[in-house]
């Protein structure tokens, strides 16, 4: 009897510049694992919902970095929430919901050790997919970034660039609706940038691609006419650099991703503003939300109550369909209108577009 096949999305290119659909990433058939191939301590998993992250560019590269990169031909790596099919560990059984971090990736179905996957609980309030935005790794990339190293205080301005992108929009609730902060969020569209003040009430918002050069330096004054204390930095480039001149004393600059450059074929120049940092005694500090590992527990259940409280909310951009995929990680490096919120894969939707 033949085996049964499933869909999976590979590796077979390494990039030049931004990855293109059906040759560096392309989605294709692939045996289906059963419970037969299952080993002590495994469990066989139906993937439902993936999450797409610019780290996955990085992991693309062939490059020294805190993870190996994807081998040419493998499945691409990525988290994942999904069911227990079959399990051979008594911690796990058939139904139980899972959040894959890499375990699964970019698969229809997969086989993961069960003491590397976590068994999550979900609900009307909380569904399946809020554990790879609000609670996975999106919402821990920003509780620990902004608490940790931006250390915010009530009434400090802090800066958010690629503010209405995933992890960026949870920067911004949180360090407007727990801490009291004055929020300024720097996004690519009006649309966004009014987004950001209506849904999620920051105080200000600066259009990057409508207030470029001095035009941008000229609103980032008016927005902050008493400096920048913290600046999240999600974007790198001229942007990072024009912050730089409006740091304060003793400001905290938090180095969580440089997406403008993540598919750029030469090397971007560097920051001619940073001795700002000596001027003003100003910490920039780089981080992996891996790093924090042994407080996951502790973070997700501040999150969680404040997620009940209303104090944040999420915003999830839903691609139906795993053959949509390479597509649709083009969106953030604003392809397609750009995303919004966390881009959620509903993987056995492939239909419902």
């Amino acid at each position: 009897m033949a085996q049964q096949q499933q869909h999976v999305v590979r590796l077979e290119k390494r990039p030049v510049g931004k990855p293109v659909p059906g040759q560096d990433l392309v989605y294709q058939e692939a045996p289906m694992p059963s419970e037969d191939d299952l080993k002590d301590g495994e469990v066989l998993i139906k993937n439902v919902y993936l999450t797409l992250d610019p780290a996955m560019r990085g992991w693309m590269m062939d490059r020294k970095s805190y993870m190996p990169p994807v081998e040419l031909g493998a499945i691409m790596r990525g988290s994942s929430v999904g069911q227990v099919m079959a399990s051979c560990d008594s911690s796990l059984q058939e139904g139980d919901w899972v959040l894959c971090r890499i375990e699964v990736g970019w698969a229809e179905y997969g086989i993961a050790e069960a003491s590397k996957v976590t068994k999550i609980d979900i609900s009307d309030d909380i569904p399946a997919s809020v554990h790879l935005g609000a609670l996975g790794t999106t919402g821990l990339t920003a509780y620990f970034g902004l608490i940790e190293i931006g250390q915010p205080k009530e009434g400090d301005t802090i800066v958010v660039s690629a503010a209405a992108g995933a992890t960026g929009s949870m920067v911004c609730q949180i360090a407007k609706h727990v801490f009291g902060c004055r929020v300024i969020g720097i996004a690519g569209g009006s649309e966004k940038c009014q987004w950001l003040i209506d849904d999620l009430g920051v105080d200000e918002a600066i259009d990057y691609k409508q207030d470029e050069g001095e035009d941008f330096a000229r609103a980032l004054r008016k927005a902050c006419p008493d400096g920048v204390d913290i600046y999240f930095d999600n974007v790198g480039g001229w942007i990072l650099n024009e912050v730089f001149k409006q740091i304060n004393f003793k400001a905290r600059i938090v180095v969580c991703g440089a997406i403008s450059g993540y598919n750029n074929t030469t090397p971007a120049p560097g920051p001619s503003a940073y001795t700002q940092l000596i001027i003003t005694s100003s910490r920039m500090e780089g981080f992996i939300v891996s790093n924090y590992a042994k407080r996951f527990k502790e973070a997700k259940e501040d999150l969680t109550g404040w997620l009940k409280e209303g104090k944040i909310t999420y915003k999830e951009d839903v691609i139906h369909g795993l053959s949509k995929a390479p597509r649709a990680f083009l969106k953030l490096f604003g392809e397609d209108g750009g995303n919004r919120g966390r881009i959620i894969i509903d993987i056995h939707a492939e239909d419902q577009d």
